[in-house]
């Protein structure tokens, strides 16, 4: 997984529990010290997922709620990191049209040409009307943190819309589809 991931969630961590917080979790996790994520790098997926699984527990939040917080932190970090991603969107549509491009872009910082493909491939957008048909591909199965970050663009840009889910990964399907309905401000 992309170390800007797992930037974000330490973030999350330290401003919600300090680094008490932070080190605790990382031990629980058995992920050795706190490590200094690059968004460069790409780190073991089971290692973020087992950080992810104990940050829940140790706050006392279910999924939802976690990806929520997450989500959050992630779209205030990525605005200052990546202004330009969000410059260049004027709605939350054009910001998700482009999201499978800004993956490959932040993938191609990585080093090795595997971890390249394998975090590139994982999300496809395609125009129905004027819905946009989603499909994510990846075993982490972090589906339900992409709908948390949909809820939260949608709120960035002042914007409506809806998610529906036509297959997912944790029913069995082998991946993960959705179709989004976006509306623009104002919109009911």
């Amino acid at each position: 997984m992309i170390g800007y991931i797992q930037k974000v969630l330490v973030d999350t961590i330290r401003a919600e529990g300090g680094d008490e917080a932070l080190a605790t979790i990382c031990q629980r996790a058995g992920v050795e010290g706190v490590p200094d994520f690059r968004i460069d790098q790409d780190y073991p997926d089971d290692e973020c997922l087992r950080m992810i699984a104990e940050t829940g527990a140790y706050f006392g939040l279910d999924e939802d709620s976690l990806f929520r917080l997450y989500a959050d932190r992630f779209i205030r970090e990525s605005r200052g990191r990546f202004p330009m991603f969000y410059q260049m969107a004027n709605s939350a549509r054009d910001f998700l049209e482009r999201q499978p491009r800004v993956h490959t872009v932040l993938a191609a910082g990585l080093r090795g040409e595997e971890s390249r493909d394998r975090v590139r491939d994982k999300f496809d957008i395609e125009r129905d009307g004027d819905d946009l048909m989603v499909t994510y591909r990846s075993p982490n199965r972090l589906c339900g943190l992409y709908e948390a970050l949909f809820d939260r663009v949608l709120e960035e840009f002042g914007d409506t819309g809806s998610m529906e889910i036509l297959a997912c990964q944790k029913r069995g399907d082998d991946a993960c589809r959705f179709c989004l309905k976006l509306g623009a401000a104002g919109d009911e």
